[in-house]
């Protein structure tokens, strides 16, 4: 239990987020970690407050949340010293976000048999009735534990809708995230603005008419497609890189559903999603997001296709796929010269985040990598460079890319995927002020 000064500072950083202060916030996140609060505490009174305060009207997503997700999941990955970082720089996101006039109020949550409210919940989501669907939803919902259908449904209706570049499957799963870290105490709080961001946000069904279409023709078994299968091979692997380069998108869809009838497994086919997305990414010049949100989304997509029992899982694959349609990436990298021993190679890494030079970043951590240096201190090394930039000048991209690129290199073992996260850390805007006032306090 947190102590009497570790509880009032946590109060008073969830009032300066609902009201949006963003210096007092901090002051008050620094407060509470002075008093030992545990630093997921701080994730949680600034989560509360930033989700009651979300205001669909804006049709933007809850990037502040976003941030305090990936900060949480990036402790996993960071040193304890440095865990409150990420967290201090989601937490200046979420108070700066422009917000709702007062906090919403309780919603109606309708109650019923889960599977019935699960097809009524898409219908809604479907027409746009944000109501309805906040009240099935938050009816399906259970706050004392993980209901899985409750994620089915969620992901299935964020994954029919591209609106926003395929932000709204993004949100749904970082929010579903954040909701299982916090063991789904106040879930119906966090996920409201997932829901709400799903209706409410800019919508395009589109590719998803173009799946249903290609789906239709082919008379496609999904329970059979969705269940089992074999890893890639070399030959899987080079289908994988030709199918984002096909010149349609029913073109594309039939190529991946042309993969899963040749027996690969779903699973194994979003990992090579994922590599095509890292490399598209190296390819791409300077801090480009909408390429790397190619990246973000086929991340998402994974979580989605391994939570989901449903066999409409497989339409987050297809949507990965139509989402990285592009030409093939050439990807050049510059030769750098080679640095002897680990702690060296770590430091030269250091060196060029900090020369701000993307390309010489990326290299040096292929050459780190093909030398079988350990991955552990590399992640943890980019992850706290990506938490040292301002989260105001990126909004909190940097924290979602380390975030999602240490879960998978993980998933992967790609270099690639480590790379993007080197490149586009040393290729955002530099700004460490508030890095550095809170280096003294944090001893990092």
């Amino acid at each position: 239990m947190a102590s009497p000064e570790a509880a009032r500072a946590l109060e008073d950083l969830a009032t300066a987020v609902g009201e949006s202060q963003a210096d007092r916030a901090v002051e008050a996140a620094v407060r509470a970690l002075r008093a030992k609060a545990d630093p997921l505490e701080l994730v949680r009174s600034a989560a509360l407050a930033a989700a009651s305060r979300f205001d669909p009207a804006l049709g933007l997503p809850p990037h502040g949340l976003l941030a305090l997700t990936c900060a949480s999941n990036l402790t996993a990955v960071l040193e304890p010293r440095s865990r409150p970082l990420p967290i201090l720089q989601a937490i200046v996101l979420a108070a700066a976000e422009e917000k709702a006039a007062k906090a919403a109020g309780a919603p109606t949550v309708v109650r019923g048999e889960v599977s019935h409210l699960g097809r009524s919940f898409l219908f809604a989501a479907r027409a746009g009735d944000r109501v309805e669907a906040e009240a099935i939803f938050l009816g399906i919902l259970d706050e004392r534990k993980e209901r899985r259908l409750a994620g089915d449904m969620l992901f299935r209706a964020a994954s029919e809708d591209m609106g926003d570049g395929g932000n709204k499957l993004i949100v749904a799963v970082k929010l579903w995230q954040l909701a299982r870290t916090l063991g789904f105490q106040e879930g119906r709080r966090i996920l409201r603005p997932a829901v709400q961001y799903l209706v409410s946000g800019a919508r395009d069904a589109g590719p998803y008419r173009t799946l249903m279409s290609v789906l239709g023709k082919e008379w496609v078994d999904l329970d059979a497609l969705a269940a089992g299968g074999r890893p890639l091979d070399d030959a899987g692997r080079a289908k994988v890189s030709k199918l984002p380069t096909v010149p349609t998108a029913e073109a594309c869809v039939a190529s991946m559903l042309g993969l899963l009838r040749e027996g690969y497994a779903a699973a194994s086919l979003a990992e090579g999603l994922i590599l095509e997305a890292a490399r598209r990414s190296l390819a791409a010049e300077g801090y480009d997001l909408e390429v790397a949100h190619g990246l973000i989304y086929a991340h998402a997509a994974r979580h989605a296709l391994t939570f989901t029992r449903t066999n409409e899982r497989l339409y987050a694959l297809f949507q990965a796929a139509l989402r990285l349609r592009s030409p093939e990436p050439i990807v050049s990298l510059p030769a750098i010269a080679a640095v002897q021993g680990e702690g060296d190679e770590l430091c030269a890494i250091a060196g060029d985040l900090e020369a701000r030079s993307p390309k010489e970043t990326a290299a040096r951590v292929a050459s780190y990598l093909s030398r079988r240096y350990s991955p552990t201190r590399l992640l943890e090394l980019l992850a706290h460079y990506a938490s040292r930039d301002s989260s105001l000048v990126n909004r909190g991209h940097n924290l979602i890319l380390a975030d999602v690129c240490s879960t998978e290199f993980a998933a992967t073992k790609a270099p690639e995927v480590a790379m993007v996260l080197a490149k586009m850390v040393a290729a955002s805007s530099p700004d460490w002020t508030a890095y550095e006032a809170w280096a003294p306090t944090l001893g990092v």
